[in-house]
């Protein structure tokens, strides 16, 4: 068992040479599984609650699930910058410049942190409003959503400590740091739900405490960290504006990108409750598809960002040959667990929604979205793995404006024009946006990989060229 585990987590952090089809999906490996059991929390969270104190807590919570699914897809998604640009410096060999780039960005994660966690604890319940949240789940979502935006500093101190281990090529101390954490957040949950009956309070009181000691372990081994590129000091501890400028160039697109890919999914949740109102088989139905869905993003984001983390290595390090095998290596991985998934979707949907409901009607209503879902995820794939590659060159707007073109407005319009039609009012229609509006984005954003692929790998030839001239 030890032999297996030093083979899944073992770190090789230079990312610029040796066998990358094994290092990339090695380096994989961790982020994938930090991701895993993110979600497994999630479900102990949303089945502790649903036995502990009543299948309405558990729509509560899950009423809540598109709303924080956005903000840490948009807080996730803009701490990419401190990843590609750390990357490409290390990759480089430019230490005062990752330096920067790491306190720039720790600092920025906590005035972020505690500015929106501030304003979300007081309007949490407009949130609410906004996405439709039936009367009788209404006052326990706020309540859990209130709480949620209290524990926001450790959550964006944690996903921006991750990723600048990452960088560094250090996948394994994140996975480490929420395997802990997340042991201790299953433990509260059932003190909190089945002793104490402190119901969705006590779930999110034990989310919190999970947050918090998974972000003091990761920042801590960035701070004392023996074999770390760069490390934390107190005294370096201040925003570079230039690097913030560099870091939210790359960040704050792809933040965006994840805005805009999870807006919709308000609107979604929303029109699911105009299919049958009143209907809490339905809602949890698709909740809990939804939340298998999660895993199914883990396999193929953890691969996307590997890809993109090695490619930003390389840039920094000029090796074009590397940029080729690293984006071909990518896709093939992306394209085994997109198989993987099918299979799974179709072999075993339903001992795995039971799991989260026991209700046929659940049953049947999760199976629709997960069927669409499942057998359609290399699309999802494709789109968000041309994305990656087009933010380690770089290019983090495009991907963000093909999102809100394809992602966004047409399923928004989609949403308003043809669902309210009669034959196209169910969940099978619903849900079908999904698939739809990749298989849109995949095409632009492939396009585009092509474009601008070809015109980097000249631009860092000629670099290359130059510094090769330079140093003889």
């Amino acid at each position: 068992m030890s032999k297996v585990f030093k083979f899944l987590f073992h770190q090789d952090k230079d990312m610029t040479s040796g066998n990358l089809f094994t290092k990339i999906i090695l380096f994989a490996i961790p982020a994938m599984f930090t991701q895993i059991f993110q979600l497994l929390y999630v479900t102990i969270d949303l089945t502790s609650v649903h036995y502990g104190d009543s299948a309405e807590s558990m729509g509560a919570i899950a009423s809540n699930s598109a709303l924080i699914n956005l903000i840490i897809i948009v807080f996730a998604g803009v701490s990419l910058g401190s990843n590609v640009i750390l990357s490409e410096a290390k990759g480089a060999g430019k230490i005062e410049k990752a330096e920067k780039v790491l306190h720039t960005s720790l600092l920025f994660a906590l005035i972020t942190g505690f500015g929106v966690g501030i304003l979300g604890f007081f309007i949490s319940d407009n949130l609410l409003e906004m996405m439709g949240t039936e009367d009788f789940y209404f006052a326990k979502a706020t309540l859990y959503l209130k709480i949620y935006f209290c524990g926001l500093p450790f959550l964006m101190l944690y996903n921006y400590s991750a990723q600048l281990l990452r960088a560094q090529g250090d996948s394994r101390s994140p996975f480490l740091a929420l395997f802990i954490s997340g042991l201790l957040n299953v433990g509260f949950d059932l003190l909190f739900v089945f002793p104490l009956h402190m119901g969705v309070a006590g779930v999110a009181l034990a989310t919190i405490i999970a947050e918090a000691v998974s972000a003091t372990i990761c920042f801590f081994i960035l701070w004392k960290g023996k074999n770390n590129y760069v490390s934390f000091s107190f005294k370096k501890f201040k925003i570079d504006r230039k690097t913030l400028h560099e870091l939210l160039i790359i960040g704050l697109p792809a933040g965006l990108q994840g805005f805009f890919f999870s807006l919709p999914n308000v609107f979604i949740q929303a029109s699911l409750y105009t299919i049958d109102p009143g209907n809490a088989n339905l809602v949890n139905g698709a909740t809990a598809s939804g939340n298998l869905e999660g895993y199914f993003y883990a396999f193929c984001d953890s691969v996307a960002v590997s890809t993109m983390t090695f490619i930003a290595a390389n840039v920094g390090a000029k090796k074009i040959d590397n940029i080729k095998k690293c984006i071909v290596c990518g896709l093939i991985w992306g394209g085994i667990f997109c198989s993987l998934i099918a299979m799974a979707t179709g072999l075993i949907y339903r001992p795995i929604l039971s799991l989260y409901v026991d209700n046929e009607e659940a049953i049947e209503a999760g199976k629709t979205r997960l069927f669409l879902i499942g057998f359609f995820y290399i699309f999802d794939f494709t789109m968000a793995f041309s994305a990656a590659v087009l933010r380690g060159l770089k290019h983090s707007s495009y991907p963000m404006i093909t999102t809100l073109i394809c992602c966004t407005i047409l399923r928004i319009v989609l949403i308003y024009t043809v669902f309210p039609i009669e034959q196209f009012h169910t969940v099978t229609w619903l849900y079908a946006l999904f698939p739809i509006t990749w298989v849109i984005a995949t095409i632009s954003n492939v396009v585009a990989a092509s474009i601008f692929v070809p015109k980097d790998l000249r631009k860092i030839q000629i670099q290359a060229s130059q510094m090769l001239e330079s140093s003889n």
